[in-house]
């Protein structure tokens, strides 16, 4: 089980350059080989960059300038009684003795006003039903 340390096996490096010749030239042996267009070219020559082309003096001045974005929309009476019980919520759950709840109570009562604003957010959403008395019988193309 213990070996000299001379004895184990060496990573290899891969194939020495002689080798590699002679990989290539039993490759080109087995068939056609494809040629560069033109003939093989020295590395150097497929790699230069192009000159940049002259900057045009009218587009200079000419810029993209965003326009003003719009004001945020104000908060209505149904969504900050939404964010109150939310807030509520936190509060009862976080630190229940800075409202004056006792700390057994906080956790459930958190929990009730979390879902409670959550659920008013989220019905706040629900389209409201279409209203009967100004139907006018044309509701354009129904798909």
């Amino acid at each position: 089980m213990n070996r000299d340390p001379d004895e184990r096996a060496q990573p290899e490096e891969g194939p020495a350059p002689d080798e590699f010749d002679a990989i290539v030239a039993e490759w080109r042996r087995e068939g056609e080989v494809p040629e560069w267009p033109g003939g093989p070219e020295p590395a150097g020559a497929l790699f230069e960059p192009r000159p940049a082309p002259p900057p045009d003096p009218a587009r200079d001045d000419e810029h993209f300038v965003p326009p003003e974005p719009p004001p945020l929309p104000r908060l209505g009476p149904p969504a900050l009684v939404g964010l109150v019980l939310l807030g509520v919520g936190l509060v009862l759950i976080i630190a229940p003795d800075w409202i004056g709840v006792p700390s057994p109570y906080g956790l459930p009562l958190g929990l009730l006003g979390l879902a409670a604003g959550l659920g008013w957010l989220v019905l706040r959403l629900w389209p409201d039903p279409p209203d009967k008395a100004k139907d006018d019988g044309d509701n354009g193309a129904v798909v």
